[in-house]
């Protein structure tokens, strides 16, 4: 009776808060000749495309897909442990901090295989990890990085450390109170900040901040399709001072074993997913205002994962 209640909350919370670009549009659905499976996303468009693109490739071998997007992590994961979703794309420290209440970690191949072994035991299995990191960076304008020649965070620091000149630095309020937010970034990168240097905003306002030339460094993220808008730059992060997000896709471990074809269609796509075509991806979408199940299916055909 529990799980019963379960899975209707979660078909509550899917109801009132599914819309915007993606799952305004469903594409039609082909006769079921192998399967049928649901994969949700979360409420921002490079879930998205992530899910579209998944469910082109799935309905392309035959399956019939249907599309859920949620709120957020935690409704698409509870969805998922109700079995209302076989599948979605998460990130490797998300599970890691909100799934499984563990500090974070900051190599990729631990946090990968942490996360993985973990959510085993839970019969939820994780495919092979993309190329794109949903991470914290920070973010210059270009013209500024090249006439002082900074591109990592390393160069970044020196010349705060040996400049004249006080650098104001912009991030959001979340940033500021987190564990693995500027204090660490400060002690890594052994640099230091007066209160009057660091202002907080909101982060959709970061990337523009940076641009304006009110601020010359904001610590925003790395998948906002405004850094290219803006013409920025993400300085390198040479002591990975930021902890992974890497996207993979993860599936229910019964769903896998009735459908095991799925893991090779998935991780078709999972080698272009990386940080340059996400957001290229992105921008069309969000800045371009261009469709976004076009966007996807042009992206496969483009890259020959489906025919034209």
């Amino acid at each position: 009776m529990r799980r019963l209640l379960l899975v209707i909350t979660v078909l509550f919370i899917l109801s009132a808060c599914q819309s915007g670009k993606d799952s305004r549009e469903q594409d039609p659905i082909a006769p079921a000749s192998r399967g049928e499976v649901t994969i949700g996303s979360k409420s921002i468009t490079e879930q998205y495309l992530l899910m579209k693109m998944s469910a082109l490739l799935l309905k392309d071998r035959g399956y019939k897909v249907n599309e859920m997007v949620f709120l957020d992590s935690q409704a698409v994961r509870t969805a998922m442990e109700a079995g209302v979703a076989d599948m979605y794309w998460e990130y490797t420290t998300t599970a890691r901090i909100y799934y499984h209440k563990k500090s974070s970690l900051y190599d990729p191949e631990q946090a990968y295989r942490e996360v993985s072994r973990t959510d085993a035991a839970k019969g939820i299995v994780w495919l092979s990890k993309s190329r794109f990191n949903s991470s914290w960076t920070l973010l210059m304008r270009k013209d500024i990085s090249e006439q002082l020649h900074i591109y990592r965070i390393s160069d970044l620091a020196e010349y705060i450390r040996t400049g004249n000149t006080k650098m104001k630095f912009a991030t959001n309020s979340e940033y500021l109170q987190r564990e693995d937010g500027l204090e660490r970034l400060k002690k890594i990168y052994d640099f230091s900040l007066s209160t009057d240097q660091v202002v907080a905003i909101e982060s959709d306002l970061l990337s523009q901040t940076v641009k304006d030339g009110r601020v010359d460094v904001a610590v925003g993220m790395g998948s906002d399709p405004r850094i290219k808008k803006n013409d920025l730059i993400i300085l390198e992060d040479d002591r990975k001072v930021f902890p992974p997000y890497d996207a993979a896709p993860v599936i229910l471990e019964q769903t896998m074993q009735r459908y095991p074809d799925i893991r090779e269609t998935l991780e078709s796509l999972t080698p272009y997913i990386t940080n340059d075509n996400m957001l290229d991806l992105m921008y069309r979408v969000d800045i371009l205002q261009k469709d976004i199940t076009k966007t996807s299916r042009d992206f496969l055909v483009k890259n020959k994962l489906l025919a034209p």
